[in-house]
Protein backbone atom coordinates (compact mmCIF):
# COMPACT_ATOMS: atom_id res chain seq x y z
CA UNK A 1 0.00 0.00 0.00
CA UNK A 2 3.14 2.51 -0.84
CA UNK A 3 2.04 5.62 -2.17
CA UNK A 4 -1.58 5.14 -1.38
CA UNK A 5 -3.50 7.55 1.00
CA UNK A 6 -3.30 8.06 4.64
CA UNK A 7 -5.88 5.82 6.53
CA UNK A 8 -7.04 7.80 9.65
CA UNK A 9 -8.07 6.15 12.92
CA UNK A 10 -8.45 9.08 14.48
CA UNK A 11 -8.17 12.60 14.26
CA UNK A 12 -9.25 14.53 17.24
CA UNK A 13 -6.93 14.18 19.94
CA UNK A 14 -5.29 16.72 22.10
CA UNK A 15 -3.84 17.21 25.37
CA UNK A 16 -5.69 15.53 28.74
CA UNK A 17 -7.66 18.61 30.35
CA UNK A 18 -6.50 16.77 34.03
CA UNK A 19 -2.56 15.55 33.17
CA UNK A 20 -1.58 18.14 30.35
CA UNK A 21 0.74 16.94 27.78
CA UNK A 22 1.54 13.71 29.53
CA UNK A 23 -1.73 12.37 28.33
CA UNK A 24 -3.14 12.58 24.93
CA UNK A 25 -7.06 11.72 24.42
CA UNK A 26 -9.39 10.97 22.08
CA UNK A 27 -10.93 7.99 19.82
CA UNK A 28 -10.23 5.84 16.78
CA UNK A 29 -12.67 4.87 14.36
CA UNK A 30 -12.93 0.47 15.00
CA UNK A 31 -14.93 0.13 12.16
CA UNK A 32 -11.83 1.27 10.19
CA UNK A 33 -10.01 -1.74 11.56
CA UNK A 34 -12.67 -4.23 9.62
CA UNK A 35 -11.68 -2.55 5.88
CA UNK A 36 -9.98 -5.44 3.88
CA UNK A 37 -7.36 -2.95 3.08
CA UNK A 38 -6.45 -2.55 6.71
CA UNK A 39 -6.75 -6.26 7.16
CA UNK A 40 -3.72 -6.75 4.96
CA UNK A 41 -1.99 -4.72 6.95
CA UNK A 42 -1.99 -6.59 10.40
CA UNK A 43 0.84 -9.28 10.97
CA UNK A 44 1.03 -12.24 13.86
CA UNK A 45 3.93 -11.82 16.00
CA UNK A 46 3.64 -14.71 18.95
CA UNK A 47 0.26 -15.53 18.36
CA UNK A 48 -0.96 -12.02 18.50
CA UNK A 49 -2.35 -9.77 15.47
CA UNK A 50 -0.55 -6.05 15.09
CA UNK A 51 -1.34 -3.31 13.60
CA UNK A 52 1.28 -0.28 13.50
CA UNK A 53 0.22 3.20 13.89
CA UNK A 54 1.43 6.78 14.04
CA UNK A 55 0.63 8.94 16.34
CA UNK A 56 1.46 12.11 14.47
CA UNK A 57 1.52 16.12 16.40
CA UNK A 58 -0.06 18.59 13.96
CA UNK A 59 1.42 21.25 12.79
CA UNK A 60 -1.31 24.02 14.44
CA UNK A 61 -3.77 22.95 16.60
CA UNK A 62 -7.40 23.10 15.30
CA UNK A 63 -9.70 25.79 16.63
CA UNK A 64 -10.93 23.30 19.40
CA UNK A 65 -7.59 22.26 20.72
CA UNK A 66 -6.95 19.02 18.97
CA UNK A 67 -3.11 18.66 18.47
CA UNK A 68 -2.80 15.25 17.16
CA UNK A 69 -3.96 12.56 14.75
CA UNK A 70 -3.48 8.45 14.25
CA UNK A 71 -2.82 6.89 10.84
CA UNK A 72 -2.20 3.13 10.15
CA UNK A 73 1.82 2.46 9.53
CA UNK A 74 1.36 1.12 6.05
CA UNK A 75 4.70 -0.65 6.80
CA UNK A 76 4.04 -4.57 7.53
CA UNK A 77 7.34 -6.89 9.06
CA UNK A 78 8.94 -9.59 7.39
CA UNK A 79 6.87 -12.00 9.48
CA UNK A 80 3.44 -11.61 7.92
CA UNK A 81 0.48 -13.83 9.13
CA UNK A 82 1.57 -17.53 9.52
CA UNK A 83 5.16 -17.03 9.85
CA UNK A 84 6.97 -18.07 13.12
Amino acid sequence: MENSKKIILGKNFKASEKFGNSLVEGAICVDILLDENVKKLTYEYEGKTYLNIKVVQRKEATQFGKTHYIEVDTFVPNHKKGAK
